[in-house]
C-alpha cells in the first residue's frame, strides 16, 4: 500500500487543518510544538480507512513518528495488522512510542479529530477512485495505475528534513513554507497527561 501526503491534493485544507500538539506534564515528550501530518492511499478502489499520521518536530524538523491508524478495527483477513501502530517500514525514533501512547489517548477523546481524519479519507478518496476528477491525473502520474501491482511503500530518504527542503507531506513546497502555514488556535486536553493545539475547524 502506497500513501502519499494529504497536501499533494489539498494543500488548503492540510495548511489549515492539520494538528498539532505541544506536550506538557509528560516527561517522555520535550515541551515543543509537534505537527502531525496525514497520508492516505493511492490504490484505486481500496477501502483502508486508514490514515498514515507523520509527527514532525517543528523546531528541529525530524521525523519522530510514523503512526498508521485506522478509522474501525481491521476485518478478516486484515484483523491481526491492528487498529493503530508504528509503521515498521518508516521512521522511528526515541519518542516515537510515547507519540503513539498520545495519539491514541488524543483520538479516543477527542471525536471532532477523528472525524476531521475520516472526511480528509472521503476527500482523498474521491479523487483516487474517480478517473473524470481533474485531480486525478495526477494520482495516476505517481506511477500506481490499477492493473499494476502495490508499489513499494515510500520512505524519507534522508535522515533529516531541513527547512529548505521539500516538504515531507508530498508538496512541491519548501518544508519551512508548509509549517509556517500552521496556525494553532483552540486547545485541548488529553486525560489532563498533555495539551496541544489543532488548526481550522472540524
Amino acid at each position: 500500500m502506497s500513501m502519499v501526503g494529504f497536501h499533494f491534493l489539498f494543500p488548503d485544507e492540510a495548511a489549515n487543518e492539520c494538528r498539532t500538539v505541544t506536550p506538557v506534564g509528560g516527561a517522555d515528550l520535550p515541551r515543543r510544538m509537534f505537527v502531525f501530518m496525514e497520508a492516505y492511499c493511492i490504490e484505486p478502489r481500496c477501502d483502508c480507512r486508514r490514515v498514515m499520521l507523520n509527527v514532525i518536530d517543528a523546531e528541529t524538523h525530524d521525523h519522530v513518528a510514523t503512526i498508521s491508524y485506522a478509522f474501525e478495527p481491521p476485518k478478516p483477513p486484515f484483523e491481526n495488522e491492528g487498529q493503530m501502530f508504528l509503521d515498521p517500514l518508516n521512521p522511528r525514533s526515541r519518542l516515537s512510542s510515547a507519540f503513539l501512547a498520545l495519539t491514541a489517548d488524543m483520538l479516543a477523546h477527542d471525536r471532532t479529530y477523528r472525524d476531521r481524519l475520516v472526511r480528509h479519507y472521503t476527500m482523498w478518496k474521491g479523487i483516487v477512485d474517480d478517473p473524470s476528477h481533474p485531480s486525478h491525473a495526477k494520482i495516476r502520474a505517481l506511477g500506481n495505475d490499477a492493473d499494476s501491482s502495490s508499489p513499494d511503500p515510500i520512505r524519507r530518504l534522508g535522515p533529516k528534513t531541513g527547512p529548505d527542503d521539500p516538504c515531507p507531506c508530498g508538496s512541491s513546497h519548501e518544508y519551512r513554507e508548509v509549517l509556517s502555514r500552521v496556525k494553532p488556535s483552540r486547545r485541548l486536553k488529553t486525560r489532563g497527561m498533555f495539551s496541544g493545539r489543532t488548526s481550522g475547524g472540524p
